[in-house]
């Protein structure tokens, strides 16, 4: 199929490669991109979308944009009569996921979301454990993110730490409340709860840069996300699963799963766009459609929205470090509880 991307910089450099790979394998035919600035790679560029596409004619469109342009780019590529692979976060209001889920009814094209450890083999061993019951009654599930960030992070683009476009449950650990959210299985629903902590510790952004959310639902466990950009040492990402006949343990970014301090062996992961093309040629499942970001749009727009105080911590060199909150995060993915309820300073 014929294949286009929107933003070939940054996190759009992986996605060239992906696509040159697939192009490679015969699987897609990369046929060009669009980008304001001049970028280095072997297919035409183009200014805007409908420039490409009257000249191109591709059947998928790759969004690797700024999240604020998702939602038009989305809506053209609809336009167009393309399927949509989108970064997260897809869009930023319930109102734009609700007005992209109806365009692509009508239409009869879909839109998947570029959350990739869903297609990961421990995030379809862990599924399999929790349905079957191998966990027991599942009592929660809790995430922490703990990475160090210098200020050159806050500089890679006029986004960043701009609240309602990043923050650590919007960007940098969606992942986290993403999968959280899928395996408390209310990842569509309409009717959950969110309790938002947010706070930053750098006064040249807007957005968090610290942040714990609880998550409720009636019948599903509750879901407790804490992360941190100041954090004193960067470890990868981790998602618990509390069950009655045990815990399971999952590092989604090293696709790495334990149960009860157990390795569990995994499949090989799924690329999203070679899952959108077979959805497409042989009716094969979407690994991450639109509809199962619902309850985590819901949590970014509450982001968008929220207070996030200013709290002291301590700048080492070329960045900032909330003392004590390496081990707090864990402790809140531990507990299922809040800062708040964990007795932080910082607190309300």
């Amino acid at each position: 199929m014929r294949v286009a991307l929107v933003g070939a910089r940054g996190h759009g450099a992986r996605h060239v490669e992906n696509l040159l790979r697939l192009g490679h394998d015969g699987l897609a035919t990369f046929v060009g991109v669009v980008d304001v600035a001049d970028v280095d790679v072997p297919v035409p560029s183009y200014p805007d979308l409908p420039s490409l596409a009257a000249e191109l004619h591709p059947e998928i469109v790759v969004i690797s944009s700024p999240p604020s342009t998702h939602r038009d780019l989305v809506l053209s590529a609809f336009a167009l009569g393309c399927d949509v692979l989108v970064e997260k976060p897809a869009v930023l209001s319930v109102a734009d996921f609700d007005e992209i889920t109806s365009v692509a009814a009508e239409r009869g094209l879909v839109c998947q979301v570029g959350f990739q450890a869903q297609g990961t083999g421990s995030y379809r061993r862990l599924c399999s454990l929790i349905g079957s019951g191998a966990l027991g009654d599942i009592s929660g599930i809790g995430a922490a993110g703990r990475w160090v960030r210098s200020d050159s992070y806050y500089e890679r683009a006029a986004w960043a730490g701009r609240q309602g476009e990043d923050g650590t449950l919007v960007n940098p650990f969606a992942h986290a409340l993403q999968n959280a959210l899928l395996l408390a299985d209310v990842e569509e629903r309409t009717d959950i709860g969110v309790e938002l902590e947010l706070f930053r510790c750098r006064e040249t952004i807007t957005a968090d840069d610290t942040a714990c959310v609880r998550v409720t639902a009636d019948g599903a466990p509750p879901v407790v996300v804490a992360t941190t950009l100041c954090a004193s040492t960067s470890l990868p990402p981790v998602v618990l699963v509390h069950g009655s006949l045990g815990q399971a343990v999952w590092w989604y970014d090293d696709d790495r799963l334990t149960v009860n301090d157990h390795k569990m062996a995994v499949a090989p992961p799924v690329d999203l766009l070679e899952n959108l093309i077979r959805h497409r040629q042989t009716g094969e499942p979407l690994v991450a459609p639109l509809a199962a970001a619902r309850a985590f749009t819901s949590v970014v727009e509450e982001c968008g929205k929220a207070d996030v105080p200013l709290v002291p911590a301590r700048r080492v060199t070329d960045r900032v470090v909330l003392d004590g909150i390496d081990e707090v995060v864990v402790r809140a993915a531990e507990k299922i509880a809040t800062f708040t309820e964990l007795g932080c300073g910082f607190g309300r």
